[in-house]
C-alpha cells in the first residue's frame, strides 16, 4: 500500500518521530537520526524533523529527491524573534553541503538553525548547520560543517541556539515599542473605531498586544477583501508603520479573502472567530473541551481549506517549497472530514454519559445554572457561593471547561450549582455547535442565575446578547434571577434600578468578589427551590433509611408514624423530591 509512491510502513516510521520528546541538548538524538537515515536510504527522498526549544518533533515530512515540503512553524510571539523551531532534513546524494533552498528556507522562516545531513544507503556521512544572525540593519547567514557525525551529536543544543539568539535580537526605537512575546496587531472593523474594544479584550486575551486600529463604516462589503482598495491602502501604510506582524478583522473571512489579504499586506491575517478559537484552545484543560474546541476549528477550517492552501504555498524558497497543490487539497479535505466524522463520535459519546449524568441528577436535585456575558464573574460568584476554588482571572474566557458545585440552603437543602461557558457578541457558529452537549446545561436547569457586570456600559446590549444565545438553545422561559454584579465598582444604579422596571425581572444587586448581597441571592434560590412544593403522603419502607434522610434534608416533616408496613410521612416537598420517593406516595395522591 502507497501513498504518492512512498510505502505505508515508510509513512508509518515517519508518523512515530511526531510527538517524541528528545534531550533537549541535543541537535538529534541518535536514534531519530538513525529512522531519518534509514526512511532516506529506502526511499531516496529527503526526510525533514521539526524540532522546538523543549526538545520536542513538532513534525516529521517526507519529499521528492532534493525536496521536502516547507511549512509555516512557529513558536515565536512577535515577528522580532526566531521562530523557536530547528529544522534537520537528510541530502540522499550523500553531501551535507546547505543548498541555496536551504538557506532561503531559514531566511523565510526565521528557523533557529537549518541542519542538512548527507546520507548514503540509510548511512549518514557529514553534517552542516546555518542560523540568522543581525548585523547593523541586515541578516548574515552563518554557514558552518562539515562535521562528523560524532562530533555533530556532541554539540549542545542549549547553549549554541542561547549563543545564536544573542547575536539575533534587534534593537528598536521605541516609539511603538513592545515586549519581544507579544503578537502586534492591528485591528479593523466595518463600523465605528469603539466597537472594536472588545476585539482588544479578546487579544489582550490571547496573549497579543493592540498597536493600532482601522475601520470603514461600509454598507456592502468587497467580495475579495471585504474592505475598499482605498482603506486596504490605509491599512497597509499602518501595517508597515506600526511594524505589526498581525492583522484581525472583526468581521468573518472567507479562506479567498484572507489569502487575498496576505499577498497585499504580506502580515498573517485572522478574523474575529479565528482568534476567539485560538483563546478557546488555549483554556481547553478537560478532554472534552479539546475535542469540541479541535472540532469548532476544523469546521471552521474546511470551507477555507483553499484560501489557506494558497497561502501556505507562497512561504517561498526552503526544502520542498510547491505549493500542497489541487491533489494535496484533496487529501486534506478527506482526511479533516475523516476527523470531523471522529471528533462528532466522540462529543456524542461524551454527550450520552453527560446526559445519563444529568437524568441521575435531575431525580435528586435542584440545578441552578450561571449564565452571562464572559468576565460578567460567574467563577467568581461560584467560588464565593460554595467556597471553593474555580479559576478567575480578568480576561474573556478565563474559564472554559463547565464546574459544578453543590451549595447548602439555609433550610439544609442543597442544590447543584453549575458555571458555564461565558457567551459574546458574535459567538461562532461552529463553536456553539461544538460546545451544544456542554450548554445544554442550561436547558435541564430548573433556575438560570444570569450574572451581569453592571459595571460594564454595555450591560443591556450584554444581556440581549446571552438571551439570544438561551433563546437559539431553547432555554429562555427558564425562571431567572437576574444577578447585577460588581456593584462595588462604579455603576449608574439608577439606569440598573429602570433595567429592573422596564423588565419585570428578578433582580439582585451583588458584588460576587466581596460577597455583598449573596445571602439575599441565596434566599431567592430558596424562594424557587420551594415554589411548587406540594404536600404529600406516602409509606416509606423500613429498608429505605436512605430515602427518609433524604426526605428529612429536602423537604418539610408535618408528621411521622411508625406503622406496620412502615413510616407514614406527611411532608411538604418539591418536585424533585416528590419524584425521589414516587413508588411510596399514598394512592389518591398519584
Amino acid at each position: 500500500m502507497v501513498d504518492n509512491g512512498i510505502k505505508k510502513n515508510i509513512l508509518e516510521k515517519l508518523d512515530s518521530l511526531k510527538g517524541e520528546i528528545l534531550d533537549n541538548t541535543l541537535l538529534i538524538s541518535y536514534e531519530a537520526l538513525s529512522i531519518i537515515c534509514d526512511i532516506t536510504g529506502e526511499a531516496n527522498r529527503e526526510v525533514a524533523i521539526f524540532i522546538n526549544r523543549r526538545g520536542e518533533i513538532i513534525d516529521a515530512v517526507i519529499g521528492d529527491y532534493n525536496t521536502a515540503e516547507l511549512r509555516q512553524y512557529s513558536e515565536r510571539r512577535s515577528e522580532d524573534s526566531l521562530s523557536g523551531i530547528r529544522c534537520i532534513h537528510t541530502h540522499p546524494n550523500g553531501y551535507g553541503m546547505l543548498s541555496d533552498m536551504d538557506i532561503s528556507a531559514l531566511k523565510a522562516l526565521k528557523l533557529d538553525l537549518i541542519i542538512a545531513i548527507g546520507v548514503i544507503n540509510g548511512i549518514p556521512q557529514e553534517a552542516y548547520y546555518a542560523y540568522l544572525s543581525k548585523k547593523n540593519s541586515d541578516y548574515d547567514t552563518v554557514c558552518k560543517g562539515p562535521f562528523t557525525i560524532n562530533d555533530f551529536l556532541s554539540i549542545n543544543a542549549q547553549d549554541l541556539i542561547s549563543e545564536i539568539e544573542k547575536n539575533y535580537k534587534i534593537k528598536r526605537d521605541n516609539t511603538f515599542s513592545v515586549a519581544n512575546d507579544k503578537e502586534k496587531a492591528i485591528l479593523v472593523g466595518i463600523n465605528g473605531l469603539e466597537d472594536l474594544d472588545e476585539l482588544k479584550e479578546l487579544l489582550d486575551t490571547a496573549g497579543g498586544i493592540e498597536v493600532g486600529r482601522i475601520a470603514q463604516n461600509k454598507h456592502t462589503v468587497d467580495n475579495a477583501y471585504l474592505i475598499g482598495k482605498g482603506k486596504l491602502k490605509e491599512l497597509k501604510m499602518e501595517v508597515q508603520k506600526k511594524e505589526a506582524n498581525l492583522v484581525i478583522f472583526d468581521e468573518e473571512l472567507t479562506g479567498i479573502q484572507i489569502r487575498n489579504l496576505e499577498r497585499e499586506l504580506d502580515v498573517r491575517v485572522i478574523d474575529r472567530t479565528q482568534l476567539i478559537l485560538d483563546i478557546f484552545a488555549k483554556r481547553a484543560s478537560s478532554k472534552e473541551g479539546k475535542l469540541q474546541v479541535e472540532l469548532a476549528q476544523l469546521k471552521y477550517m474546511m470551507p477555507r481549506l483553499i484560501g489557506f492552501g494558497v497561502q501556505m504555498s507562497r512561504t517561498g524558497g526552503g526544502i520542498g517549497t510547491r505549493g500542497p497543490g489541487e491533489k494535496k487539497l484533496e487529501i486534506d479535505r478527506r482526511r479533516i472530514r475523516e476527523r470531523v466524522r471522529e471528533l462528532e463520535r466522540d462529543v456524542d459519546e461524551i454527550k450520552k454519559h453527560r446526559d445519563l449524568i444529568r437524568i441521575n441528577r435531575a431525580d435528586s436535585t435542584f440545578l441552578v445554572c450561571l449564565v452571562g456575558y464572559t468576565n460578567a464573574g460567574k467563577s467568581t460568584l461560584l467560588n464565593s457561593l460554595s467556597d471553593s476554588q474555580v479559576y478567575v482571572e480578568d480576561k474573556l474566557f478565563a474559564t472554559l471547561d463547565p464546574t459544578v458545585r453543590k451549595v447548602s440552603l439555609k433550610s439544609g437543602q442543597d442544590v447543584v450549582i453549575s458555571d458555564t461557558v461565558g457567551f459574546i457578541n458574535k459567538l461562532p457558529h461552529d463553536l456553539v455547535a461544538a460546545f451544544k452537549s456542554t450548554l445544554e446545561e442550561v436547558v435541564y436547569a430548573n433556575l438560570l442565575i444570569h450574572v451581569v457586570d453592571g459595571s460594564n456600559e454595555n450591560y443591556e446590549e450584554q444581556i440581549e446578547v446571552v438571551n439570544n444565545v438561551l433563546k437559539d438553545l431553547g432555554a429562555d422561559n427558564k425562571p431567572t434571577i437576574l444577578a447585577i454584579n460588581k456593584i462595588d465598582k462604579n455603576m449608574s444604579i439608577n439606569s440598573l434600578y429602570s433595567l429592573e422596571l422596564r423588565t419585570n425581572s428578578d433582580i439582585i444587586f451583588i458584588s460576587a468578589k466581596n460577597k455583598i448581597n449573596l445571602d439575599k441571592l441565596l434566599d431567592r434560590i430558596e424562594h424557587y427551590v420551594n415554589l411548587n412544593n406540594k404536600v404529600y403522603e406516602m409509606v416509606i419502607p423500613y429498608a429505605e433509611g436512605a430515602l427518609l434522610a433524604y426526605l428529612h434534608d429536602n423537604g418539610k416533616i408535618i408528621k411521622k408514624e411508625y406503622r406496620e408496613n412502615g413510616i407514614y410521612v406527611m411532608g411538604e416537598f418539591d418536585s424533585i423530591a416528590s419524584a425521589r420517593a414516587k413508588d411510596y406516595i399514598c394512592q389518591n395522591q398519584k
